[in-house]
């Protein structure tokens, strides 16, 4: 057969649905065996007329049926009966299709219920509207479903609709079915596989969003793989203004001083060594283990030290210089001592070279556990009885009525020159050695006593320590806190930080029941990044829910934030609890969460923290008051 005949007899006749729909499954074949071919390498010289052994003059159910077998494929046949009521008519399936359907041949009396019965649930009525609408539209259609086999088991299979006519007009439909579990699953794992690849952060190290270097958790972990494939040397640069910083200067300007020895640093050191913020003014470089080390650490210390020093920085058009001191420490391969432990050693090795009036302090060796642990203690406690702590308050956007009726109060560490600095690096080492109780308390006492002094016409939030919470005296001291400065507890809400592990759950549990027996409310801070916080839904009492600002800085940008998000708030909602988002940026990141209702909103987007005076005029909004360990997004506090 030439093209001229196939175009003779195309002219006799006009093919119908049942045709068309043949000649496209037998095109797409060829074409595809066409490609499989070329894919392989094989050459294609000549073109062979194709045999159809199913030309022979039959009816096209027979024709389709035939087809079926030869592709190991199965059919169901629905044969309309003109004669009887709209709808019925003779149903059948091939031995074949009963198989796929996970019926044993001849065992299943065919009806359209039967049928149905065997399909999942879930597709039933897709299934209906399918068939009925290749009928109604005399259309070839192809269809995916589920079927249940007696076990319980779950197939997959795909069905092709054809409506066959007689020549009074359509006559029934021919559904043409194979199992296609195979190729549906490696189908799903594809799509799954694509959404992970979308959705998986590249960076698993979210750098600090002012300096752009690693944060202190971060060069922690480092630290602890290097110790274990071969040991190194970690230096600590400690820095800070030659002079007072002018109370005028902003947040932005600290931001702007904080990149710009960021950079100085990379400048310095270069691509060869591992660089982190660790704290407010305070540098990480880890150094691996090479040749003749020692002697090039300590070099790059001092080269730092002579760096820093002399370079000119530039805050609000003056000049500035920093001083500057290093803490250098040596550590082999499998000491016991950890990323933590080595981090301490070099931050104290740099305050004891700014002590000592020396540029660099080395430690050839970490120091002894009792002694690192001891003077870590006793670094808190004297910041505790000295008071070296003071507040800022920072505004809470209700996304519900779009204005700000709530503050945080945001705790800051004054440095060795009395300038307020972030607190992360010294409460994670107050927790980490057990003392993180005595600033809770610290906090507890006196945010009370500021509150006790105003009107109460506000609600206050304090929050406290997962570790603090074990200590079986701490209810008892919020008790008579509150009682000594005179505060309503319907105006205190105490938060709980999931950073530090919740020590006992039993005492937790008890703390919440008792707070909110005293009229407080119970909120939970750093949602999402802590330890088990879904179960903490379950069985403490938890008014409010603070979702981690790692899954909001991005969220314009991260797909993956905008799901866990998404659903946390859905979460929250569903459990009666309100939701806060931290680490808000820009507008935005607001119209998302207000698409999620989310309830409240807080970040530099709605407002940056600012001093309070000791005895704060009453708001006309309420006030949160919260110690918090926020994560290490800002450099210079």
């Amino acid at each position: 057969m030439d093209l001229d005949d196939v175009l003779a007899l195309a002219e006799t006749s006009r093919p119908g649905p049942l045709e068309l729909a043949r000649a496209r499954r037998v095109a797409r074949a060829a074409q595809e065996r066409y490609d499989a071919a070329v894919a392989g390498g094989y050459q294609i010289f000549v073109d062979s007329d194709l045999y159809d052994p199913l030309s022979e003059d039959v009816d096209e159910v027979t024709r389709v049926a035939r087809a079926a077998q030869l592709a190991k494929q199965g059919t169901v046949t629905w044969t309309a009966d003109r004669v009887r009521a709209q709808g019925a008519g003779r149903l059948c399936w091939s031995d074949e299709m009963a198989m796929i359907f996970g019926q044993a041949p001849g065992t299943v009396h065919l009806t359209p219920e039967t049928l149905l019965r065997l399909v999942h649930p879930a597709d039933v009525e897709r299934v209906r509207h399918a068939v009925r609408t290749a009928w109604e539209r005399s259309m070839p259609d192809d269809i995916g479903f589920r079927v249940v086999h007696p076990g319980g088991s779950v197939r997959h299979v795909r069905c092709h609709l054809e409506v066959f006519s007689t020549a009074d007009g359509p006559a029934g439909i021919i559904a043409t079915g194979e199992d296609v579990t195979a190729v549906e699953l490696a189908r799903q794992e594809r799509r799954r596989l694509a959404i992970r690849s979308a959705m998986l952060c590249a960076d698993l190290a979210v750098p600090d969003t002012v300096t752009g270097l690693p944060t202190r958790g971060y060069l922690i972990d480092e630290v602890d793989r290097a110790r274990r494939i071969g040991g190194g040397t970690l230096v600590v640069v400690a820095t800070e203004p030659a002079t007072r910083l002018p109370d005028a200067l902003t947040d932005d300007d600290h931001d702007e001083l904080a990149a710009a020895i960021a950079q100085l640093l990379r400048t310095t050191v270069g691509d060869d060594a591992t660089l982190g913020l660790v704290g407010s003014g305070l540098w990480g470089v880890l150094l691996g283990c090479v040749d003749g080390l020692p002697e090039a650490a300590e070099s790059l210390a001092d080269q730092l030290v002579d760096t820093f020093r002399s370079h000119l920085f530039v805050v609000r058009r003056k000049t500035l210089r920093l001083n500057t001191w290093a803490g250098l420490v040596h550590f082999g391969s499998g000491i016991p001592d950890t990323g933590f432990d080595l981090l301490v050693d070099g931050e104290h090795a740099a305050r004891d070279a700014r002590r000592n009036g020396t540029t660099v302090t080395v430690l050839d060796q970490p120091v002894a556990a009792d002694d690192r642990t001891a003077r870590c203690r006793s670094r808190v406690r004297r910041a505790v009885s000295a008071n070296r702590f003071t507040l800022y308050a920072q505004p809470i956007v209700d996304l519900r009525l779009n204005q700000v009726t709530r503050h945080e109060i945001l705790l800051r560490v004054r440095n060795d020159i009395g300038e307020p600095t972030a607190p992360w690096a010294f409460l994670d080492m107050a927790e980490r050695v057990g003392e993180i109780l005595a600033v809770d308390k610290w906090v507890i006492d006196h945010a009370l006593a500021l509150i006790g002094r105003g009107a109460q016409t506000s609600h206050y939030q304090i929050n406290v320590s997962g570790k603090s919470i074990a200590d079986p005296g701490l209810l008892n001291y919020v008790k008579e806190a509150i009682r000594r400065h005179r505060v309503k507890p319907e105006c205190l809400t105490f938060e709980i930080t999931e950073t530090a592990l919740i020590e006992n759950r039993n005492e937790a549990l008890a703390f919440a029941s008792g707070i909110r027996q005293a009229g407080c409310r119970l909120a939970l801070d750093d949602f999402g990044t802590g330890y088990g916080a879904l179960a903490h839904l379950k069985y403490l009492p938890v008014d409010l829910v603070k979702i981690d600002g790692m899954f909001v800085v991005n969220l314009c940008r991260s797909p993956a934030d905008q799901a866990v998000v998404s659903k946390l708030a859905e979460l929250c909602h569903s459990l009666g609890i309100h939701v806060a988002a931290e680490y808000v940026q820009d507008e935005g990141t607001l119209e998302l969460l207000r698409s999620w209702e989310v309830d409240f909103a807080q970040g530099y987007g709605t407002g940056r923290p600012e001093p309070i005076p000791a005895s704060p005029k009453p708001q006309a909004q309420s006030i949160e008051l919260e110690l918090v360990l926020p994560p290490q997004h800002t450099a210079m506090g």
